[in-house]
């Protein structure tokens, strides 16, 4: 696009004038009055050394400005400026030419484009494991669990779109003392395990959730039971026959219902790791390298975290058992092995920094160079009005509760859309499931991962406001235009739209072409930053723009614009489509 000109003629411009070489950071104006990009670059020059010997930060500043303008205006290959502007203590401003804006629609508006809306965008290729989901086996999954899997999906989207090699895995626990307390509960409730088993998938989940609730109160209000649980956990960790049995049963309901989960809400992995699976080599790690890296200490193995201004942590239990910091010494192991990455990117919620931060030290003794290519995302909790959710509590409220309120307001809504009622039964529920999830899936993504959530249902699937819904709805709305008007996609690959040259755009049309250019800087810097609450912002904006735009101008029936407006309306609805991809989220046709 031609910000990456833009950068290439700036750079150009800096060296001629007998600048070093530098990194030039090109940032996209907040206020369109001051321009379409914009550069510090003057104030950084200033800094150098031959930047002090020269001039202040405002007549280097003049002096890109000047160069810039010989080399690109009136060049016929680089004249994509209208003009360049100095501002404040030395800030560049760069105002780009509307026709230069209007000659991208073509290559953003295509029919491959809106066939496939996955974008590439130029980046250094890294290969990158990334860990999510990461359930506990055997409890429930609830809306917080949601936000893990969709922050992870959209993240491992937005990394392949910047040129990544990308590895999905997850990490499922399903062994250790909530397994324990799950199965001492089942063992309790023989009638309800009884009906469980002849129960549907759902059921099976909801049991074992409600076992697990009832199986850490117990444990936490009963020595007699919390013994017996501690003596179930070394029969488990020792694989005894009999409780395997029942363990490797109710397992399988868990793992066939995450994969339910996974289905619906469109992610699939590359590799599952299980923590039965490093529980030994963790312990066995542990072992080998106490004294050298962990101690002894009234018969567990800790790690001494307050040498390192951490907290103490035990890796292997007095009753010689390996804890979860223990089994991440072998999965930092085995995920390599898998996939020799130069990145693995945790995502886990943010109650578990500390935990990472003796777990990454830990490490960095064992594997220095392996460490350091381990990094933790976190996030924060999801909330309703009655407060956090918490399954050892049995206060959660599972995923498919929230799915199905969220689907029946969205049937509500269509109910009253007259655009869906001569469509076949069949699409119709295409077009809830995918709205219904759209709208969870962007409520928990356009915050910054790192801030709490309250979940509002009503705002959720709300049609106006900034909801994932609403963004859909856009591209419904700019499909149907491009439908009646008989659009042809192919036919438009080979040039601008005519006449547009001679037009005097609208201001909306202007910020909708000025949007579009932005839209691949947006997606590198959300990849970079690990941050698709970037792009949902963006979507936003963008679709506000375009619905403005349809409500105060003609487009299939302008006079002598409604080519170009076709094309615009074109290059939102690729534009729209891709950025939703990048969420995770899919666009129906019609709303």
């Amino acid at each position: 696009m031609l910000k990456q000109k833009l950068l290439e003629d700036l750079q150009k411009t800096v060296e001629d004038l007998g600048y070093p070489s530098t990194d030039i950071l090109l940032s996209i104006s907040k206020n369109p009055e001051f321009g379409d990009y914009t550069t510090n670059i003057a104030l950084q020059l200033a800094n150098l050394e031959i930047g002090k010997l020269h001039h202040s930060p405002v007549e280097i500043a003049n002096e890109i400005k000047n160069a810039l303008e010989k080399l690109v205006i009136g060049d016929k290959e680089r004249n994509y400026l209208e003009k360049v502007e100095v501002a404040g203590p030395g800030f560049i401003n760069f105002y780009l030419k509307t026709a230069a804006l209007i000659k991208n629609l073509p290559l953003v508006c295509n029919y491959t484009a809106m066939v496939d809306p996955q974008i590439k965008v130029a980046g250094e290729k890294r290969k990158i494991l990334v860990e999510y989901a990461s359930f506990n086996a055997l409890k429930p999954v609830h809306v917080g669990h949601l936000r893990n899997i969709v922050l992870g999906e959209s993240l491992v989207r937005l990394l392949k779109s910047t040129n990544n090699e990308v590895f999905k895995v997850t990490y499922t626990s399903d062994i250790g003392l909530p397994t324990a307390k799950t199965i001492w509960a089942v063992q309790q409730l023989k009638k309800q395990y009884q009906q469980a088993q002849k129960a549907a998938l759902s059921e099976k989940a909801d049991f074992l959730g409600q076992a697990y609730a009832f199986g850490s109160e117990k444990y936490n209000e009963d020595e007699v039971v919390k013994k017996e649980i501690n003596e179930l956990n070394k029969k488990i960790y020792a694989r005894d026959k009999e409780i395997s049995k029942l363990w490797q049963e109710i397992l399988g309901w868990s793992f066939d219902y995450f994969n339910y989960i996974y289905e619906l809400v469109g992610t699939k992995f590359d590799k599952e790791f299980l923590e039965s699976e490093v529980e030994g080599e963790g312990k066995e790690i542990v072992l080998k390298n106490i004294d050298k890296v962990f101690k002894e200490d009234q018969g567990a193995v800790i790690f001494r975290g307050e040498e390192h201004d951490l907290h103490n942590r035990v890796f292997v239990t007095s009753a010689g058992n390996p804890t979860y910091e223990a089994k991440e010494m072998a999965l930092a192991k085995q995920e390599y092995k898998a996939f020799p990455f130069d990145l693995a990117i945790h995502v886990v919620a943010n109650e578990q920094l500390e935990y990472f931060k003796v777990v990454f030290k830990a490490l960095s003794l064992l594997d220095k160079n392996l460490a350091k290519k381990e990094r933790h995302l976190s996030y924060g909790y999801v909330t309703l009005s009655s407060g956090r959710m918490s399954s050892r509590k049995g206060n959660v409220i599972i995923l498919e509760y929230i799915y199905d309120k969220v689907r029946r307001a969205v049937e509500e809504i269509m109910k009253k859309s007259a655009t869906v009622k001569d469509i076949s039964e069949n699409e119709r529920q295409q077009i809830i499931n995918m709205v219904s999830l759209g709208a969870i899936k962007f409520s928990l993504l356009k915050y910054s991962p790192k801030t709490d959530v309250v979940f509002d249902l009503k705002k959720s699937v709300s049609l106006t406001g900034d909801s994932g819904p609403y963004v859909q709805y856009s591209y419904a709305r700019a499909k149907s235009v491009l439908r009646t008007a008989h659009y042809d996609y192919e036919a438009k690959k080979s040039g601008q739209p005519k006449k547009v040259g001679k037009m005097a755009l609208e201001l909306e049309e202007r910020m909708i072409l000025r949007r579009i250019e932005q839209f691949p800087q947006l997606v590198k810097e959300a990849s970079d930053s690990f941050a698709p609450q970037t792009v949902a912002n963006f979507l936003l904006s963008l679709a506000k723009e375009f619905n403005l735009f349809y409500q105060k101008h003609p487009i299939i029936k302008a006079k002598d614009s409604g080519e170009f407006r076709l094309a615009l309306t074109c290059a939102v609805a690729v534009v729209l489509k891709q950025g939703l991809y990048l969420l995770g989220i899919e666009a129906p046709e019609r709303m």
